[in-house]
């Protein structure tokens, strides 16, 4: 990647950041000695069960899906999609090992951070320690809420809430990752589609 790729990678991360929290430039700028470039094949994987999660991602172009193998079976957690962050949060933030897989959906391409090079950076200022609380108040919401549709609603209406509210996930992410990401049946999924659309 030559520099002018990575200025215009930088470019997309601070505007990404942005729309979280605001941050001086000064600030940025030592967010962006620690940020490394990296593409990603489709079905690499970028953090194993078992394994502690040490980076943190910012996604470009691509996705990754995060998912666990119970009995045998895959079941998706969560998909990061362009501009996200990603990594297991609770294994980056405790230091333990993780309880999934993270892969490339797709051809990605990502910035990258470790975790002992950009955890200085953020008690460097109190914007980058504001910027950090806002960004885990907003995951720890979607986590509520993702949580709480299991027991609040139907597959029918999950699908429809995921329609209004995430609808790259039903363009870009194949329908046997996102009915075990529904928690349903590849069948049952493709029986509510019909019948929605």
């Amino acid at each position: 990647m030559d520099n002018n790729d990575f200025q215009t990678a930088l470019a997309l991360f601070r505007k990404s950041i942005d729309a979280i929290y605001v941050l001086p430039d000064n600030d940025f700028e030592q967010l962006t000695k620690v940020m490394r470039y990296k593409k990603y094949a489709k079905g690499e994987v970028v953090l194993a069960e078992g394994k502690v999660c040490k980076r943190v991602w910012f996604v470009m172009k691509g996705s990754f899906r995060i998912f666990s193998v119970e009995d045998g079976q895959e079941l998706n957690v969560r998909f990061f999609l362009e501009h996200s962050l990603a990594a297991d949060f609770i294994s980056l933030r405790h230091q333990i090992p993780s309880s999934f897989y993270m892969v490339a959906l797709e051809d990605t391409e990502a910035l990258y951070s470790y975790r002992t090079e950009y955890r200085p950076v953020l008690n460097f200022s109190k914007s980058l320690i504001m910027l950090t609380a806002e960004f885990f108040a907003l995951h720890f919401f979607e986590e509520i809420e993702q949580s709480n549709s299991f027991k609040l609603m139907t597959p029918e209406e999950r699908y429809k809430n995921l329609l209004i509210k995430k609808p790259a996930y039903l363009q870009r992410i194949p329908l046997t990752y996102l009915a075990s990401y529904l928690g349903i049946s590849r069948k049952t999924l493709t029986r509510i589609r019909s019948n929605t659309n």
